[in-house]
């Protein structure tokens, strides 16, 4: 497959994540980076075996949300937003 693992099962992004991971310069790496790394960000309640994980960086927070399929894991959201102070 590509070579990416997270929780020991292949990763594969979707389509448009693609696209996402693009826009907000995350790669492939960067994306187990955060998935590893990361702190659980969901702001809502998200379907069961869907993860969403982020790092921040300066004042921007990196964002990837990837749903357990059974057999891999599929990034099916990434993007880059600005952090509030609070």
């Amino acid at each position: 497959m590509f070579g990416f693992e997270w929780n020991g099962k292949p990763l594969i992004p979707a389509k448009h994540a693609l696209d996402e991971m693009d826009n907000a310069g995350i790669n492939m790496h960067k994306a187990v980076e955060i998935l590893e790394d990361g702190f659980d960000c969901a702001r809502s309640k998200r379907k069961a075996n869907t993860f969403e994980r982020c790092v921040t960086r300066g004042n921007k927070v990196l964002k990837v949300v990837v749903a357990d399929i059974g057999n891999y894991c599929k990034i099916i959201h990434a993007g880059e937003f600005t952090a509030k102070k609070r």
